[in-house]
């Protein structure tokens, strides 16, 4: 990263860029957010000797570390530059327009080597390290002013390239890391409340941050899967699915209050009592949208015992199909029990608050039966707190980070699961899933038996009567074509209108959806559509925060506010 230390950086700097202002704006922004505005790279590129097409020296220190590094997620979201997910670095729809080692071989000087050129791709050339209310409000007033678009970052862990935004100036949030514990919390302007234990979180707390605080306090946090998930960010203003989710609900069925910038400059403070309608809105409509949420306030839980089942078996194309029908036949009881987990083609990480050790046995004979017949392993145990399975099971098997890598998922309801035609024809799609090459991966982490109150979230009502988010994600190596990722694309596309079908009037998890999902307004968040819509009008009538297929997307330009992804359609 780089620092305005002159003027004349600044104008050199300037030079280089896509995004349009003048010197004196640019050097009135940095003044007034005292000096916290910066320029980026992307994150490869001191291994580059050209940048942009222009001789650049390489710097082999920084290089060497981040090839050691590339695939750390902790390493990546120390930097404003460092996305987890290729698509939110580079620009899809310009094979050139990128700077990507080979997340394989991160050495291999195929990718860097010689006269290859790094470009710029979606990373922003300019973003403020936020520090404060002022810092958000100074952003809004430029972009009002000027016309630069803005975006919004914490880690960079996400896979809709809403993140980032190619020329704009970015808002990095990682910064914002307070987290306080509060038993008897009351949210503001409410009277007459019963007080609930609480974490409060800084937009840039990440999971592993909140995990480990919450067990120093002796109380279960519920979140993703993953170490470097921003918790009061897109994670939980999208959804927020847990594999805790079936008993403790989504992350936005745990939020009790939000503090937001809004684009009109305004900082607010929503839950149930204030600004109620915003609170609505960001419970489920989406991170970037609504305004920059400074901290998120989330119901906690106390410590308790989780019963684990890890089962495995050696996979091949003989006995997939029994396995998958295993995981249709038993899906539904087992959300009756309170499982949630991840499961895969060849192995269940599934843990449950509600069974103790004989009654998770019994429940898992099935997969642990074939699983021992197909030289496989089982363990079931009991473990003493949500911390202690994350650091045994979640850290060793989270997503791989660094890559190109597409997700397409659809939300399977339990209806599907009560006949044995429907088990037929879910049957029916996973088995084709394999026969295309794609490995069924079913997060089981829907709010099944959590005692939902109706339209207290806006989210896809698809979550309520579900049991699974069934995902069809789908990988590319760091030099694919633009024609092989378009190919990809419409492979998943085709899958994900296959999905629809078999599950007529559902939805998807919008942070994990096919970017390129047609109905997107209905899949994700059907009848909540409208009045989010109303809503993001009201809070923001120059639509000032724009994201890919977020609320509004219909009333901008896609096709010059978003180059890299609209190539590949709507």
């Amino acid at each position: 990263m780089y620092f305005f230390s002159s003027r004349a950086m600044l104008i050199g700097l300037l030079s280089t860029s896509s995004v349009q202002a003048s010197t004196i704006d640019w050097e009135i922004l940095n003044t007034t957010v005292q000096g916290r505005l910066h320029t980026a790279k992307p994150l490869a590129s001191p291994c580059f000797s050209v940048y942009e097409g222009q001789p650049s020296p390489s710097d082999l220190a920084s290089c060497t570390r981040i090839q050691k590094n590339y695939t750390s997620s902790d390493f990546r979201t120390q930097f404003y530059s460092g996305f987890s997910n290729s698509q939110d670095e580079i620009c899809l729809a310009r094979a050139a327009d990128q700077c990507l080692l080979d997340n394989s071989v991160p050495t291999d000087v195929l990718a860097f080597g010689g006269n290859k050129s790094c470009g710029q791709g979606s990373v922003s050339p300019y973003y403020i390290d936020v520090q404060s209310v002022g810092d958000v409000q100074a952003a809004f007033n430029f972009a009002s002013a000027t016309g630069v678009s803005l975006s919004i970052k914490n880690s960079g862990h996400d896979y809709l390239g809403r993140s980032s935004l190619k020329g704009s100036l970015a808002l990095w949030v990682r910064n914002l890391r307070d987290m306080s514990r509060n038993p008897a919390f009351v949210p503001e302007g409410c009277y007459g409340v019963e007080g609930t234990d609480t974490i409060t979180t800084g937009a840039g707390v990440n999971s592993d941050e909140v995990y480990r605080f919450a067990d120093q306090q002796n109380v279960t946090f519920v979140g993703g899967y993953a170490t470097t998930i921003g918790v009061a960010g897109g994670w939980v203003q999208g959804g927020g699915h847990s594999v805790l989710s079936p008993v403790y609900g989504l992350g936005i069925d745990r939020t009790v209050q939000f503090k937001v910038v809004t684009p009109d400059g305004v900082f607010r403070v929503a839950n149930s009592c204030q600004n109620q309608d915003l609170f609505w809105a960001l419970k489920g409509g989406g991170g970037g949208t609504f305004g920059v949420v400074m901290e998120a306030t989330h119901r906690v839980d106390p410590n308790t015992p989780l019963t684990v089942a890890y089962i495995k078996y050696s996979q091949n194309s003989a006995n997939i199909g029994r396995w998958l029908e295993i995981l249709v036949e038993n899906g539904l009881q087992w959300a009756k029990q309170g499982w949630g987990g991840h499961y895969v083609a060849s192995n269940i990480i599934s843990v449950t608050p509600l069974l103790n050790l004989s009654e998770a046995t019994a429940s898992m004979e099935p997969a642990a039966s074939f699983a021992r017949s197909n030289n496989g392993s089982v363990v079931i145990e009991v473990l003493p707190s949500w911390y202690s399975f994350y650091i045994k099971y979640v850290i060793p098997n989270q997503a791989a980070v660094g890559t190109l890598r597409f997700l397409a998922s659809r939300l399977i309801p339990a209806s599907l699961l009560e006949t044995t035609t429907g088990q037929a024809a879910l049957l029916s799609f996973l088995n084709h899933l394999v026969a295309v090459g794609f490995s069924p991966y079913i997060p089981a982490t829907a709010p099944y038996l959590f005692p939902y109150a109706a339209n207290s979230t806006s989210a896809t009502p698809a979550w309520r009567d579900s049991i699974w988010e069934l995902g069809m994600g789908a990988g590319l190596a760091w030099n694919s074509t633009v024609a092989q990722r378009q190919a990809t694309i419409d492979l998943q596309r085709n899958l994900t209108r296959m999905a629809e079908d078999l599950t007529p009037g559902g939805g998807s998890y919008f942070n994990e959806a096919l970017p390129w999902t047609e109905d997107w307004r209905a899949s994700w968040w059907g009848d909540n559509y409208p009045r989010l819509l109303e809503i993001k009008k009201s809070y923001d009538p120059h639509g000032l925060l724009k994201c890919w297929k977020c609320v509004g997307f219909e009333e901008q330009v896609a096709n010059t506010s978003f180059p890299c992804f609209s190539a590949f359609g709507a």
